[in-house]
This record gives C-alpha cells, structure tokens and sequence, in this order.
C-alpha cells in the first residue's frame, strides 16, 4: 500500500501515517484547516448547531469544558480523556444527581460553570454508580466552551471555496 501511495505522490507515508494515525497526539491535526485560512477558537456562547445537536439527541454537551457528554435524565454518556470530569473519576454509564447539593438540571450545572469562573471553588457533582453514590469535586474555573472556526486575517480564504457546492456542467 505504501508503495502505491508513492507512486501517486512522492511522500514519507510511513512517517506519515505513523504520526497522524497510529500515534496519539494531543490535539487534532489543524493543519488543513490553518492552512485554509481559519483558525479553531473557542466561545462560551452556545452555538446553534450545538443547540440543535442536543435537541435531536436529547443531550447536555459540556465535552469542551468539563469534559462530559450527558443525556436528558443525566446519565452520563462520554467523559474526555485528561478532562476536570475524568480527573474527578466521572466515567460512563454513572448517573448526575446534583450540582452543587441541588437536584441536576442542564441549566443548573451551566449556572454553576459560569459561577466557577469567578472563584476558586470546585464545581461538586453528586453521581449514582449502580447503587453507590460519589461526590465528584470538579476544579474547573475556565467557563463554557464551544469549538468555533474563525477566519484569520491576511489569510487566502481556501476553505470557503473548498465548500462551495458544485454547479453542474451545462448540458449539450
């Protein structure tokens, strides 16, 4: 395979593919994206795809922050490797009872993020393992995050041209 991928572009593809598949990297490969002409930032405003997202499937996505992913009754479905959740021994399949000694509610924990950026408390989660129950004290201050692509000045703008839709060839 690499020997094909040679012939149809002089690159190092074991180098390659080492680095961008098989190796763990600490952040997403953004080059393509920088590259572009935009650069990836993050915003505490919740975007309306993301809005739209948890509607549909009936989430809570607080992945680029605290690190989780939960659903509508606050069973947790995804926690971020290296995330304030996965430092505080959150994993899957626990269940969010209580923020801050108050019953769970999405608006309840975003309230509570926001608040942790003025001051040094933990943000404490309340969560039900089977029939046990843990206090999950979060040292997490940075507020809400949401991925966004901004444009970068200066840049050529490859990537709006890139996503321009097709027009069909004229027919004859």
């Amino acid at each position: 395979m690499l020997a094909a991928l040679g012939e149809v572009a002089a690159n190092d593809w074991r180098e390659f593919f080492r680095a961008r598949v098989y190796e763990r990297n600490p952040r997403a490969p953004l080059g393509g994206i920088e590259g572009a002409g935009w650069k990836l930032t993050y915003t505490n405003t919740i975007p309306d795809w993301v809005k739209l997202q948890e509607s549909k499937s009936k989430t809570t996505d607080f992945r680029f922050s605290l690190g989780l992913l939960l659903t509508e009754d606050g069973r947790i479905e995804d926690v971020i490797p290296g995330s304030a959740a996965d430092k505080a021994g959150m994993s899957p399949a626990m269940k969010l009872v209580a923020v801050n000694g108050r019953h769970w509610a999405p608006e309840l924990l975003r309230t509570a993020i926001k608040s942790a950026t003025k001051g040094t408390e933990p943000i404490e989660l309340l969560v039900e393992n089977d029939e046990f129950f843990k206090s999950s004290k979060l040292d997490y201050h940075d507020g809400e995050k949401y991925p966004q692509l901004e444009r970068e000045s200066g840049q050529p703008d490859l990537l709006t041209e890139i996503l321009k839709p097709l027009t069909p060839e004229p027919q004859r």
